[in-house]
Formats: C-alpha cells, structure tokens, sequence
C-alpha cells in the first residue's frame, strides 16, 4: 500500500509585514488579490509549482477481520483471523511522488499528486486450529501500485515565521486487491525562516504532526497464490508435524481429511502450493499520528529543496525532493 503526502511551505518572506512605494503592476493571474501582495511590498513565492520528491512510508497494521477460501471454496469459517493467529503486519513502500500546486489565494495552495510505489506487506501469523500451536509462518508479498489524490495547504506568516495546515486525499491501485486502497492524511507544521547572505536564498525549518488513516471502512478482496505468500510452508508443516504424537497426527490427518470431504476442495495440478486464495481482510493502523520535523532551502526564488521525517513507536515517513516554480 501507499500513503502519500506532500505539502508546500512558505519560502522567501512569508508574509512579510514590509510596506513600500511600489507601483509595479503584479504581473501574474495568480494568486488572485495578487496585486494587493504587490502594493503591500509583501515579498511572495512565485504561485505554480512543479515538485519531485522520493517517499519512504512504514507502518505497522492490525488485522480486525480476515476470511480466506481456496480454488473459489470458501473456509472463512475456520480460517479467519483467530484461528490463523496474526501476530505482526508491517507494510512498507519506496516510491516517485508528482506534484503540481498552485497558490489559488496568498493563504491557500492547491495540488494535485500521482505516485508510482514499489514496496511489500510482512505477516507473521501462528495458526491454532485446536490441536495446538503451529510455528510461526511469516509471509512477504512484494507489489507495486499507482497512486493518485489531491488535496490543499492553508499558510500564514507573519515576520519570519509560519504556519501551516494541509489534508490530501489518495487511492492506490494494485493488482493484489480489487479495491483501491484510499488514504486521508491531515498534517499541522509552524516553523521559522532564516535569510542568508544571497539574495533570494534562505533556508526554514519547522517541527509539526501528521495523521494517517484509510479512508474506507470495507473490506478489502484480493488472490494470490499459496506459495507466494507463504514461501516454504510445506517445510515449516512437516517439521511442525513430525513434532505432534501419533495421536495428535491422526486427529488432525482426520480434521484435513473431513475439511476435503465437507468443502470438496479442488487441489488441481501441482498441490496445494499452487492454489489460489482467495481472500478478504480488513486492515487498521497501529498508530495514527507522527511527529514531524523537516526544513526547506530555497536556492532562489525558482528552485527549493526540501527534505522531512516523520517517527513514532509503529511508524516511519521519510521524504526528500526539489520543486520548481514559476509564474502564471
């Protein structure tokens, strides 16, 4: 999955308080009451911008509901998820994040983003189907996924220093799920900027929070085969198997055996590693917010810089990039 984010900060004066005798007209459609900023001497970004940034996300889920069948038979009734037993979900992905923005009012900027993510899912789950414990399986599915939102930034400064408030909206696509995966991030930055020495270059740094949540409350379907998303299964039963009395061997053979007969399960060619499942799960966040700090270099009035980091005890946000900007 993906979780996108990307937000603009104020650079060159933010808002500065510096009136003047300046006649120039303002030269661009944008901001609207543009002109106004102009009369004022405020010194403003330029309003349209064109942003790169690279994103690490890792997050930690638990799974609230889970249902499987195999080669289209259903047997949620008996492999759900307390039977199967999750112990871990981390979900991780590396991905290209698009921008354009355009500062539509001095205070309000609006974006649109479009992502092209690479990353996986890691289950650790230890099935208990009555005869006790199996050992512990962990399962790693690798994907990759587009991504598409939008969202706006509400900014205000005042001297040197800044304030920020910004929520966007992403669905992610992925052949792995039917359902595309929507996310809605909230974030809230304050800040203060610092001038150096060269004319239009300064640097700004901020500290802040970000919260993170899918947006649906369904289910999510999806099929994958047996042995992608448990590699090496069938060595971790038959160690687990040969551990069990004769027994217990006989009562669970006898489970397996009824489980075929009442299901009418269809195996096919190459065994059971080769089947489908099909499956449903429904997937919640350990920890929703992150505290956030980063900072921006503004190498002149067309050309920032910016990198971020985000942390907390069951998530990581990492983000870096350049937006070029320009007038319209």
């Amino acid at each position: 999955m993906l979780l996108l984010f990307s937000n603009p900060l104020l650079a060159q004066s933010d808002f500065l308080d510096n009136e003047n005798d300046s006649t120039e007209k303002y030269p661009y459609t944008f901001p609207i009451w543009g002109e106004i900023l102009e009369e004022k001497g405020i010194d403003f970004p330029l309003p349209a911008g064109i942003s790169v940034h690279y994103v690490y996300n890792e997050m930690y889920l638990g799974i609230s509901e889970f249902g499987m069948g195999i080669n289209g038979t259903d047997l949620s009734s008996i492999l759900n998820e307390e039977t199967l037993g999750f112990q871990t979900t981390r979900a991780y992905s590396n991905g290209i994040n698009l921008r354009g923005d355009l500062f539509t009012l001095p205070f309000l900027n609006i974006y649109g983003l479009f992502s092209y993510v690479e990353g996986g899912t890691e289950v650790a789950l230890q099935p208990d189907f009555g005869s006790g414990k199996m050992p512990l399986f962990k399962s790693s599915v690798i994907f990759d996924a587009i991504s598409f939102g939008g969202g706006m930034t509400l900014n205000y400064g005042y001297k040197d220093y800044f304030i920020s408030a910004d929520v966007n909206y992403s669905g992610t696509r992925t052949d792995l799920l039917e359902n595309d995966v929507n996310v809605v991030v909230t974030s809230l930055r304050v800040g203060k900027t610092f001038h150096l020495k060269k004319k239009d270059r300064l640097v700004n740094f901020y500290v802040g929070a970000m919260y993170r949540n899918f947006n649906s409350r369904e289910t999510n379907v999806g099929a994958i085969q047996i042995k992608e998303a448990l590699p090496g299964l069938d060595e971790h039963y038959n160690d687990w198997y040969n551990q069990l009395t004769p027994i217990q061997q006989r009562l669970l053979d006898k489970t397996i055996k009824s489980i075929n007969e009442e299901y009418n399960l269809e195996i096919g060619e190459g065994g059971v590693m080769n089947s489908t499942v099909d499956y449903h799960i429904k997937k919640e966040l350990i920890k929703k917010w992150t505290f956030q700090f980063g900072g921006q270099f503004q190498l002149n009035n067309k050309i920032w810089l910016r990198g971020e980091y985000g942390v907390s005890d069951y998530s990581k946000f990492i983000m870096t990039g350049i937006n070029y900007r320009f007038g319209i």
